[in-house]
């Protein structure tokens, strides 16, 4: 099947299939899930591979983007100590666990912990579809966690990669100095970008623009992160934390209006 057709055939698809779990009252993502698994089966489909940079870099940022624009930061320090536990210590025990099994199933105890540092991290797309029916407390600190929970998963990757392929010893010193750029360097990424985007929508005063800086924002900010080889995700989020705060008020009533039909619009085709 070529391009089009492929594109075409599945927004339709999605599109009828959320407009049924709506009329229905069924649980979306599972709809959704299930939906892709037939999609995936059909012949057609067998051999649509989207490529990994392609997922990390256009869909990724966008969808982290919008999801931390959506949090509240004042309800995020209220809790800052239970986010700050699960992101870490859950992680870590999760990679354990994993690693335990996998060793268990005849895994080395390296490439154990390489499979587990790497489903260790929840998803914090996934977070969103299907908390939204939990109390607000519960949900607030399940996608602020789910949010930051990349930079433990990285820094515990790039430990364990260097134990199993170059024999590393791992040392307190040494993980420690993995966790910290990967932590500290997202931040101040993310940070400087929207500190760099708060000024120059001082300067905007069309609201076309502003959009358009918007759509910017995310991929500016993830793009140096990854090259740097600090957390990305970390950096998307801190930038839209922040303007979560700063940038109402220096856009337009007019541009935020503009900003948030095009994001909730973007959002949920990217999520589909």
């Amino acid at each position: 099947m070529r391009g089009l057709e492929v594109i075409t055939a599945i927004l339709a698809t999605v599109l009828a299939m959320t407009w049924l779990a709506r009329r229905l009252r069924w649980n979306e993502p599972v709809l959704l899930v299930a939906g892709g698994c037939l999609i995936g089966l059909t012949p057609g489909f067998r051999t649509l591979v989207l490529p990994p940079p392609v997922v990390l870099l256009l869909f990724l940022p966008p969808l982290l983007y919008w999801e931390s624009l959506t949090t509240s930061l004042r309800e995020i320090r209220t809790n800052l100590r239970g986010i700050v536990l699960l992101a870490t210590g859950l992680v870590l025990a999760t990679a354990a666990a994993v690693a335990g099994v996998g060793h268990a199933l005849g895994l080395s105890w390296p490439l154990a912990f390489v499979l587990g540092a790497v489903v260790a991290p929840t998803d914090a797309i996934a977070v969103q579809a299907v908390a939204r029916l939990l109390p607000r407390r519960i949900r607030t600190v399940l996608r602020a966690e789910s949010l930051i929970n990349d930079g433990t998963a990285l820094a515990l990757y790039a430990v364990v990669v260097g134990v199993a392929v170059q024999g590393q010893a791992v040392t307190w010193s040494g993980t420690a100095a993995r966790f910290l750029p990967a932590y500290a360097g997202g931040v101040a990424i993310g940070a400087a970008c929207a500190a760099a985007v708060v000024a120059l929508r001082r300067r905007l005063r069309d609201g076309v623009l502003e959009s358009a800086l918007a759509l910017l924002t995310p991929f500016a900010t993830y793009l140096p992160a990854q090259v740097l080889g600090v957390s990305g995700v970390l950096a998307v989020v801190t930038c839209g934390l922040v303007l979560s705060q700063a940038g109402p008020k220096v856009t337009s009533a007019g541009a935020r209006e503009q900003i948030t039909g095009f994001w909730e619009v973007s959002t949920f085709i990217l999520n589909i």
